[in-house]
Parts: C-alpha cells; sequence; structure tokens
C-alpha cells in the first residue's frame, strides 16, 4: 500500500523539491523507503447516505458522540436498517457481527488474525494475503493453507492480492494476448483443490498507481485485455471465484479501466486516512468523494449493481510518512475510524468487506493499532465500534 502523489501533492512537491516518492509498498503511501520490506515482512512471517445519492455527494451519518458511540456500534443496522446520526432505527436493526459484510485485517499468519480478534473482541471473518511475486510456482500455488499457521484451517474467507505475473519478469502485452493463460488455469485449480473456489483474489491491485509493474498507465491499451483474459483463466477453473478490482485512493483515472460486469465480483478501494487527512465533517467529505474517493466508489458499486470492499484502510502516522511530511496526515485520529464505520454502517447492504491494515512498519504508514499500539486512541475507538 503506497501513496503517490495526488494533484494536491504534486503541486506540493513541486514547490518544496524535497519529497522522495517510493515507489514498492504494501499498497498505496507516500513514503521514503520500499514497499518491498512490508509485503515481503508479511509474506516471510508465514514460512516458505443510508444509500448512495448516485446524482450528488454520498454524506454518511455524521459520527456520533461519545454517548452515542456505543450504541451505534451495538445496533449497528443490516441491509434496509434505516440510519440516523445516533445509528439504525427500526425492528431491523442488530449487532454489528449480522451487519451483512465480513470485518478482518491484512494478515501473513494466524497467529496477527488472532491477536486482531482478541484486540477487538470479535473473531476475524477475512484475511487479506498477498502472494509471493517472486516466480510463477509462488503465484500459482501461493503460501496459504500449507499449515494451521497459514491459515489451512481458517474458518473465514480468503483475499489473495495477486499481480498479473511474476517479479521475474512479465509483459501486460503478452497477458491480453492469453500467453498467460495457463498459469493462471492452475492457479484456479489450486484454490479448488484447497477448497477455497471462491476465495477473493485482488486482481493487479491499485492498478492506477505507478508503483506496480501491472500498472494500467505502463500499457493503457493493453491492461483491459490483460485482466479479462486472467479472469476467464482462473474461472476456467476455479469457477466460484469471486474477483475483486481494487483501486487507489486518490490516484487519478481508476474508473477509465473498468474491465466490465462481467468481469469484476466486488469493486474495491485501498483507502488511508491521509491527502487530506479527515480531522472534521468538511476534510472527510472532501476525501471521500474525490474522483477515486470512497464515496465515489460506493456510489459505482451502486450503479453497477456490484457490491464494494476495502481491502486496506487506516490510520497514517505523523512521522515516518511522506504524508505527514506534508502536513497531510491524521495521526492518532480516532475521527476518521468513526467515520468509516459509519460509511460502513450505512451501506452494509452492498459491503462485502472490510479489512484493516495494521502496520508499523518502517516508511509504511504506521497504522498500527495492536502490536504495537502506535495509535492508541483510534486503538480505543475501534475496539469499541468492533
Amino acid at each position: 500500500m503506497r501513496k503517490v502523489l495526488s494533484r494536491r501533492g504534486r503541486l506540493w512537491l513541486a514547490g518544496l523539491g524535497v519529497l522522495t516518492i517510493a515507489t514498492t509498498s504494501l499498497g498505496c503511501r507516500i513514503a521514503p523507503t520500499g514497499r518491498n520490506e512490508v509485503e515481503s515482512a508479511m509474506v516471510a512471517a508465514t514460512p516458505a447516505p443510508s444509500a448512495a445519492d448516485t446524482a450528488g455527494t454520498l454524506t454518511p451519518p455524521a459520527s456520533p458522540g461519545a454517548a452515542t458511540v456505543r450504541s451505534a456500534a451495538v445496533t449497528a443496522g443490516a441491509p434496509g436498517t434505516s440510519m440516523t446520526a445516533d445509528g439504525p432505527t427500526g425492528s431491523a436493526a442488530t449487532a454489528q457481527a449480522t451487519a451483512g459484510w465480513m470485518s478482518g485485517v491484512a494478515a501473513g499468519t494466524l497467529t496477527q488474525a488472532n491477536q486482531w480478534s482478541a484486540f477487538r473482541g470479535r473473531p476475524v471473518d477475512v484475511v487479506v494475503t498477498f502472494a509471493d511475486r517472486s516466480s510463477w510456482e509462488t503465484i500459482t500455488h501461493p503460501w496459504l493453507g500449507a499449515g494451521p499457521e497459514k491459515f489451512a484451517g481458517f474458518p473465514g474467507t480468503w483475499v489473495i492480492s495477486q499481480p498479473f505475473f511474476p517479479a521475474s519478469g512479465g509483459d501486460i502485452g503478452a497477458c491480453a494476448s492469453g500467453a498467460y493463460n495457463s498459469h493462471w488455469q492452475e492457479f484456479g485449480r489450486w484454490l479448488t483443490n484447497q477448497g477455497r473456489a471462491a476465495t477473493v483474489v485482488r486482481l493487479a491491485w491499485e492498478f492506477n498507481g505507478s508503483w506496480f509493474p501491472w500498472s494500467a498507465s505502463s500499457r493503457p491499451g493493453s491492461w483491459v485485455g490483460c485482466f479479462q483474459q486472467v479472469v476467464g483463466a482462473i474461472r476456467q477453473t476455479a469457477a466460484q471465484v469471486r474477483i475483486d478490482w481494487t483501486m487507489n485512493a486518490h490516484t487519478d483515472g481508476a474508473f477509465d479501466f473498468y474491465p466490465g460486469d462481467a468481469y469484476v465480483d466486488v469493486i474495491g478501494i485501498d483507502t488511508f486516512d491521509m491527502w487530506p487527512a479527515s480531522t472534521d465533517e468538511n476534510s472527510w467529505n472532501t476525501q471521500c468523494n474525490e474522483a477515486e474517493g470512497l464515496c465515489s466508489v460506493i456510489r459505482f458499486a451502486r450503479a453497477h449493481g456490484k457490491k464494494f470492499s476495502v481491502p486496506e484502510w487506516g490510520l497514517v502516522g505523523k512521522q515516518d510518512t511522506g504524508a505527514a511530511a506534508a502536513g497531510q496526515s491524521g495521526g492518532d485520529n480516532p475521527f476518521y475510524i468513526r467515520k468509516m464505520h459509519d460509511t460502513f454502517v450505512a451501506n452494509a447492504d452492498v459491503l462485502s468487506y472490510e479489512a484493516y491494515f495494521n502496520s508499523p512498519d518502517a516508511g509504511n504508514v504506521h497504522s498500527a493499532l495492536v502490536n504495537p499500539t502506535e495509535q492508541p486512541n483510534g486503538a480505543q475507538t475501534y475496539a469499541l465500534l468492533w
């Protein structure tokens, strides 16, 4: 998740001339070091409106005050529940655990997932993971499922983040011609043999950024064709697979590369508290309603009859991050946690899953709420709401 410069960021960089843009990390942040440190840590840790207004601005319910936070958390609305500023109303209101979406964490081991579950007092329904991209073998036969610590017996849902081709080499144009289809058919067979044919696959995630070799900007004429070829190949051997088309928030151009409803099951967005930080309703609405913001994704998903997902989300520290250096990170910001929760509740009818990105790694977002607790106020609010 690595954040490239937004429109605001590019102007800031031009004036300051000192910010180093890292181009390889676990998502989409500005940070001084590479993404490989974060992703390899996750892989190495496992050896081997109530409804969106399609014509206007989506504005989730206002964050409840301190006296109503617990009420909103305990009675989060199920699909169809009426939402007010104080939470859902009506007989359909239920506990959040049955609100209709899966909730989890990005994790490399079962231990990490269990720690997250203990922290919030609620089981993890979904784990967001990242395939080892070093070779076709590690892509088509990922590390997941090799043992209990690698989620072999995990009762929830796997989300596997997959590239178009290995880091050792590949070409989007060749992919679009079907050159790699046999590999993706093998991956589908692997999913089926694991008993995980309905796994969520985040194919070429954060494609609208420039930090991954599958960036849409590198081969705009072939990118959609490549995506379609890979999806078709996987479905030949794992017909139940769920394909998540995941963009990076605050980076332009994502919707130009929508592969089409026939090739997408879930519309995802990785979004963090930056560019701008959501410190009040105005800044939240600015970020959420950007062209590639969370609210815009929800509107798009509804318009296309799809579920949406937030596979990576979290706070952004005020030290050791590029966003912090630019004055664009929220730090220990409970307001952001509450707004994300409110948005999930208000749109539970179309939310497939969300997963917090709990990372203390140097040069990344410093979003950790537990092990270690980098953002204590945010951690307290998350544990209360979830």
